[in-house]
């Protein structure tokens, strides 16, 4: 589902453009993701400085191509189902991947990046 094309975004952004052709390239390894999770990008292009990936990541929301949502990390430490515009209306308890409900008071919420619908 991560089959945006960043090239014109990295071709508008030359101070950007190393680290959104590395995004880009890490979106296409994993095209069956629905969603960008910077936690685990950042891991994995640990050679990218994290201020300019950091600032691609905005940029592709500036642009158009992805908004931010927020997910809730469950305790086994994978998102739960269900993306929340507003961290503020994450419900008081979700089901976990294996629909056992767990406080989200406690729960780590996540910003990752969702592919706009064109």
């Amino acid at each position: 589902m991560l089959r945006t094309n960043f090239g014109t975004l990295a071709n508008e952004n030359s101070e950007l453009q190393p680290a959104i052709l590395r995004l880009q390239e890490w979106a296409q390894r994993h095209a069956h993701w629905s969603v960008l999770d910077p936690r685990v990008v950042t891991q994995d292009l640990w050679d990218v400085d994290p201020f300019l990936l950091s600032a691609a990541f905005l940029e592709l929301v500036r642009y158009g191509l992805y908004r931010r949502v927020y997910m809730v990390l469950t305790p086994s430490g994978v998102l739960a189902e269900g993306e929340y515009e507003d961290p503020l209306k994450i419900p008081e308890k979700v089901p976990d991947r294996f629909f056992n409900y767990f406080s989200t008071a406690e729960a780590d919420i996540v910003p990752v990046f969702k592919p706009v619908a064109k």
